[in-house]
């Protein structure tokens, strides 16, 4: 499958996409310079990279495959607490699917 089917959210890009029998896997990442929103003051950050972890979202299936999508998110380091917080998706939650208007954006 083209990379280019899919309309990642903003800020977002797709890294990979795989095709299996009964799934599709896309991963997706954070650009670079995109700024992070914490989960812990709410606020933006640029600064205070720690490290990133993945979470697996899935969406609406596509003929009959489901569809997973691998997200990567980033983890900083608060400037207000000093704590390593992950960035917050608003558009994706842990163990959550992702919401119609949105998946509306995916698919080309």
């Amino acid at each position: 499958m083209n990379k280019k089917m899919w309309n990642p959210p903003e800020g977002y890009t797709v890294e990979k996409t795989e095709v299996f029998e009964k799934e599709i896997h896309i991963s997706i990442r954070p650009y670079k310079r995109s700024v992070a929103i914490c989960s812990g003051c709410g606020l933006e950050h640029k600064k205070g990279y720690h490290s990133s972890e993945t979470i697996v979202v899935r969406d609406l299936p596509i003929a009959t495959r489901k569809v997973i999508l691998n997200v990567t998110k980033r983890k900083y380091r608060c400037p207000r607490d000093g704590k390593i917080y992950v960035e917050e998706l608003s558009w994706a939650k842990k163990k959550d699917d992702i919401p119609i208007n949105l998946l509306k954006r995916f698919i080309v």
